[in-house]
């Protein structure tokens, strides 16, 4: 079947727009299931966007930014993303500013009042990456650039988060049976990330060898597509995952409060209707959020195994120094062992010094008192 031009299928029967040679400018891809209609409607708004989008090289930010989104960034996996960035320091710095007028203390300037407005030093991080990449981009590596001498922030020690799995199954068996319910136990059970969740289709699923596949992300340094087995639980968090036809991309929001009303229900006892009516009731409480979920299947294997490789390549990470992170709330074996022969040696001397007073108290006392 022929399909209008700038729209083609892929294997799989998933949608994606292009535009520009080879997709270079624009390219998108929707679900199989996504009407042919509303993917001619988004090709059409795209072409509208491309074609309203004619920078004027007159110097200032705006007109940089706008140059550089469409030409240098147009495509590629973070460009919403690096759009929303630069969109805010547009309102910071003007977008009519002269581009070589900024400093090195207007973007301190910025970057501190996000950061004392409360905004995570990671967030203001990425914000300062957007920033450095347009001046880079545009004026090369050894061109002048403001944000070059700005430091980092540095972001805090990651604390641990794994949850306990004896709650998270009482949160699960809160929920009816829904998609939600299949989304949150697939990622408590095998450790999958919304965003490769997204994208798993059908066939990505062996039932019989009860084996998954779990597609590559292109976060980071990127990782490549990667087989997982599926355990009991996993086995039926899949079943559960198909028969409510979870396949498919979704908002993740709601998901995120919906986990946190039934954590806080079931911390209390109180109705998730009551926990969702009437938060202010609750704020004394800490709640995870739903990434935590990832975070305790990665410390419960790090805790049956001790094997930090394993964690890494169940959860798809590029480096061990990130799957370290997920591994925090879990004590090493050797730590727990060190600890066991601590107590018993330091058992045997309090043992014997408390046996020693015990014998010679009364004795004490008897010639204190006849003295």
């Amino acid at each position: 079947m022929r399909y209008p031009k700038g729209i083609s299928r892929r294997p799989d029967g998933a949608w994606r727009i292009s535009l520009g040679p080879g997709g270079r400018t624009f390219n998108k891809s929707f679900p199989a299931a996504t009407p042919q209609a509303t993917v001619e409607a988004a090709l059409m708004t795209a072409r509208k966007k491309r074609d309203a989008a004619q920078p004027v090289n007159d110097g200032t930010l705006g007109a940089d930014v706008q140059r550089y989104l469409l030409d240098h960034y147009t495509g590629k996996p973070g460009y919403d993303e690096r759009d929303r960035h630069l969109a805010l320091w547009l309102v910071e710095l003007r977008a009519a500013t002269p581009r070589d007028a900024i400093t090195r203390d207007d973007v301190a300037r910025v970057l501190n009042g996000w950061r004392a407005a409360g905004l995570g030093p990671d967030t203001c991080n990425k914000r300062r990456t957007a920033l450095l990449a347009l001046f880079n981009t545009l004026d090369g590596k050894a061109g002048s650039n403001p944000v070059r001498d700005v430091p980092k922030f540095h972001p805090p020690d990651p604390m641990p988060r794994g949850l306990a799995y004896d709650q998270i199954d009482r949160a699960l068996k809160l929920l009816p049976v829904c998609r939600t319910r299949a989304r949150l136990a697939l990622m408590a059970y095998t450790g999958i990330p919304p965003a490769q969740m997204m994208q798993l289709t059908p066939d990505h699923w062996d039932h019989k060898n009860h084996v998954l596949t779990v597609p590559g992300r292109r976060k980071g340094r990127g990782t490549k597509p990667h087989v997982i087995p599926l355990g009991i639980q996993a086995q039926a968090a899949m079943v559960e995952f198909d028969s409510t036809n979870a396949w498919g991309r979704f908002t993740w929001a709601p998901i995120g409060r919906m986990w946190r009303d039934t954590w806080l229900a079931m911390l209390t006892g109180a109705p998730r209707a009551q926990v969702r009516a009437h938060p202010e009731l609750y704020r004394h409480i800490m709640t995870p959020v739903v990434y935590d979920l990832r975070h305790s299947f990665g410390t419960e294997v790090y805790r049956a195994t001790g094997d930090l490789k394993a964690v890494k390549d169940l959860l798809g990470h590029a480096s061990l120094r990130m799957s370290e992170r997920y591994t925090l709330a879990a004590v090493p074996a050797q730590q727990v062992d060190a600890v066991r022969k601590f107590d018993a040696k330091i058992s045997l001397v309090l043992g014997a010094k408390v046996g020693s007073r015990s014998c010679q108290s009364p004795q004490n006392a008897k010639q204190k008192r006849s003295g």
